[in-house]
């Protein structure tokens, strides 16, 4: 018989304490990951420390400065229209700017540095002769749209660099002989990217020709008057959004030395996610990866995505869906499909990997009353303010039982959209609120809740996503490039569920989809990889940084001085638009990112450029 072996008291003891000690250390470990970017969140407001002002009022006003004119038809819906994305462009760029009606406009172009057109009839201008000797004398001119034939416009052609004008045609596509936009120089964006109504025209030998369309018309091109320059789009794109890094190029050429500021930042959001999880089997799937759907996010879907974000340097957004129930009155309690131990895993996974946890909705339901919106989407009418601020506390009361203390301040409306009364329902059910993400561009039916880069007067930043999904999509490269060269920002959201939607996928499987987008994000990572990647608190906080500086430039000979007011310490960023070396730099760093474009990362409220000969 053989003896029972026992252990001694001591020995269960030690493991126990073993085992409690492993536990804590555990424990440890998980604070540590879930307080990263917890109350902070990357988050240090500048408006709360105040800013450095190396100049004073009067100093400013003594500078010799570059200003523009914006001149446009307040009557033409097409000239308000480029006339308000002119201006939010030079907003962007800093750059100081008048507008004015072109039938109230009496002057000569005295006190400006360069006029800019924003309507296709010259002859709206009293005595319009005046253009050419203002050009002829040292201004510039920037023609943003498709000139109107008529006698002004005959009467100016040849200086302008156009030898032969035939009839109004649709051009397709887009050529790019320079780098107008950046990193673009000699590649091409197709028809169904880019249409223009244009002018055919034959152009002199004098014009130096920046853009083309796919069959050789000339769409962008500038020439020298005198001691001045006229530059010439033959198109009627710039009134878009979406354009506005081909326009802040053509702007640039205003000027042999041209520098403005960007906000430098890289998002990357997932939307649904964390979030109940699909369950069953979709037949497409299962027959490749012999798994259900909860299995195939878990064990496929999601290590793919952390590949991804490895490899680009990404730091992904995730913004919580509690219920997909379209219950949109109290009490909100223990919805069927709520899933803690998944928002636990895959949030831990988020924040371990620097990424951040948003909220998307206590449910799928846009906040808004509007009654269109909710027909097109098939939402539920919320009865109340107060039920869609006690939706609000519901979820985020459900993300702290699973991550406890930890700070959430970014969301993202369901199906971009929000109405000014959901707005304040999140205001007021949720004081930490930085940050709104919903898109920057229009949707055709005018539902989204559209914003530009900005601080709302209330405080909260409005920090809108520019492109979306897994499949290629040419528009989305165009919208990209535009967007990283007008303001040196990449920002995209994708779903988990992209895959199950035959409208964001079809006829393509998981792996095609994401080789799809890898190849996207490849083409980002080689045309803009000096962008910074950031969670949405921490973009907020840098857009906020972004938005008080006071950027003043004073271009004297070969040198570049640069003053920034409301300076709140830490690095900002500037493209230079240069053909010439850079001989000298003081309190600032110069990054070549691409033929005659600079990078410039200045660490103090003064700095200074020293340019020498062509490069």
């Amino acid at each position: 018989m053989k003896e029972q072996f026992k252990l001694d008291k001591q020995i269960y003891y030690i493991l126990g304490f073993v085992l409690l000690l492993s536990l804590a250390i555990q424990m440890t470990r998980l604070n540590s990951i879930l307080h990263f970017g917890g109350e902070l969140n990357g988050w240090a407001s500048p408006a709360s420390t105040g800013g450095i002002n190396p100049l004073s009022e009067d100093e400013i006003s003594r500078l010799d400065e570059e200003k523009l004119l914006v001149l446009y038809d307040s009557n033409e819906t097409y000239s308000t229209r480029m006339m308000n994305n002119l201006v939010q462009t030079l907003g962007y760029m800093k750059k100081q700017h008048d507008v004015i009606g072109m039938d109230q406009y009496k002057g000569s172009g005295e006190d400006y540095d360069s006029i800019i057109i924003a309507d296709p009839g010259l002859s709206k201008l009293a005595n319009n002769e005046w253009l050419e000797r203002y050009v002829e004398r040292g201004g510039n001119v920037l023609f943003t749209t498709i000139p109107l034939i008529d006698s002004s416009l005959y009467r100016i052609y040849r200086k302008l660099g156009i030898n032969e004008i035939g009839d109004y045609i649709l051009s397709s596509g887009l050529v790019f002989q320079t780098n107008v936009l950046v990193n673009y120089k000699g590649e091409e964006f197709p028809g169904e990217a880019v249409e223009n109504s244009s002018l055919r025209l034959q152009l002199g030998q004098e014009a130096r020709i920046h853009a083309k369309a796919k069959d050789g018309l000339p769409l962008l091109w500038d020439i020298s008057y005198g001691k001045g320059i006229f530059v010439v789009f033959n198109g009627s794109m710039l009134q878009e959004k979406t354009s506005r890094g081909f326009l802040a190029g053509a702007i640039s050429l205003l000027k042999e030395d041209n520098i403005y500021p960007i906000m430098n930042m890289k998002l990357m959001y997932i939307d649904d996610f964390p979030a109940p999880l699909p369950v069953g089997i979709q037949e497409d799937i299962y027959a490749i990866y012999k798994r259900d759907l909860t299995r195939f996010f878990k064990e496929v879907w999601w290590p793919d995505m952390l590949r991804l974000g490895a490899r680009y340097q990404l730091k992904y957004t995730g913004v919580v869906i509690q219920s997909y129930d379209d219950n949109v009155e109290p009490p909100f309690q223990r919805p069927t499909d709520s899933d803690n131990i998944n928002l636990i895993m895959f949030g831990r996974e988020l924040l371990k990997r620097g990424g951040e946890i948003g909220i998307h909705g206590y449910n799928h339901q846009s906040l808004i009353s509007n009654h269109k919106a909710q027909t097109v989407f098939g939402y539920k009418k919320w009865k109340s303010l107060e039920s869609m601020e006690e939706s609000i506390r519901t979820v985020i009361q459900y993300v702290h039982t699973s991550i406890p203390k930890y700070g959430i301040h970014n969301y993202v409306p369901p199906s971009n959209v929000l109405g000014e009364d959901g707005r304040e329902a999140l205001k007021a059910a949720w004081p930490e609120l930085k940050s709104i993400s919903s898109v920057y561009s229009e949707d055709t039916q005018h539902l989204s809740y559209v914003q530009e880069f900005e601080v709302a007067a209330d405080g909260i930043v409005e920090l809108p996503r520019v492109t979306s999904g897994f499949k290629a999509d040419v528009f989305n490269e165009w919208a990209a490039a535009n967007a990283a060269s007008s303001i040196g920002v990449f920002s995209h959201f994708i779903h988990p569920d992209d895959i199950l939607d035959h409208e964001r996928s079809f006829p393509y499987t998981w792996e095609q989809l994401f080789a799809m987008f890898s190849d996207f994000m490849d083409t980002i990572d080689r045309k803009y990889g000096w962008l910074r990647s950031m969670t949405a608190t921490e973009a907020s906080a840098e857009l906020k940084r972004y938005s008080l500086s006071e950027p003043h430039f004073v271009y004297s000979g070969n040198r570049i001085d640069g003053y920034i007011n409301q300076y709140s310490g830490g690095k900002l960023y500037y493209y230079l638009r240069s053909g010439k070396k850079i001989s000298r730099t003081e309190n600032c760093r110069l990054t070549r990112i691409d033929s005659e474009t600079y990078l410039v990362e200045a660490d103090n409220e003064r700095f200074s450029i020293e340019l020498g000969g062509k490069s």
